[in-house]
C-alpha cells in the first residue's frame, strides 16, 4: 500500500493528509465509498476565527482515522508512510501537505520510544 500512496501523492504533487485516506478507502473498497459514507447529524461547532459556539448539522465520516497509524509511531513500529528512503513528509504547520520524498540519502527512522506511565500517590496529600 505504501508504493501505492507514494505514487498517489506524487502524481498530485502533494495531498492532504483527508486526500490521502479518501484513496486509501477508494482503493480497498471501491470508488466513491469514502465521499459516500458521510452521515449527517447535528452537533456543536466552533468557529476558528471567533472561538464561537453554535449548533449546526455536521458530517461524520466513520472512515475518518482510517490508515492513521502508518502517520505516526506506535507501541511496536515506526510510521509506515514516514519512514525510509521513499517516504512521505509533512510540510511545515498544522494543514501542512504531504510530499513524496524519493531515493532520499538518509533511510529515515523514527525512534521508538518506550511509553511510560507515571502513577502519583494521592494517599500523601
Amino acid at each position: 500500500m505504501k508504493e501505492k500512496v507514494l505514487n498517489f501523492v506524487e502524481s498530485k504533487g502533494e495531498a492532504s493528509f483527508t486526500e490521502i485516506q479518501r484513496f486509501i478507502v477508494d482503493h480497498n473498497y471501491g470508488e466513491g465509498t469514502y465521499d459516500a459514507s458521510v452521515k449527517s447529524g447535528e452537533g456543536w461547532k466552533q468557529n476558528p476565527q471567533t472561538g464561537e459556539w453554535k449548533h449546526e448539522k455536521t458530517g461524520f465520516n466513520p472512515f475518518r482515522g482510517y490508515y492513521c497509524s502508518a502517520f505516526c509511531r506506535t507501541y511496536t513500529q515506526g510510521p509506515q508512510f514516514m519512514e525510509g528512503r521513499d517516504r512521505l513528509e509533512k510540510g511545515e504547520g498544522k494543514r501542512g501537505k504531504y510530499k513524496v520524498i524519493r531515493n532520499s540519502e538518509i533511510d529515515k527512522k523514527v525512534p521508538l520510544i518506550p511509553y511510560h506511565i507515571e502513577l502519583k500517590s494521592y494517599s500523601n496529600r
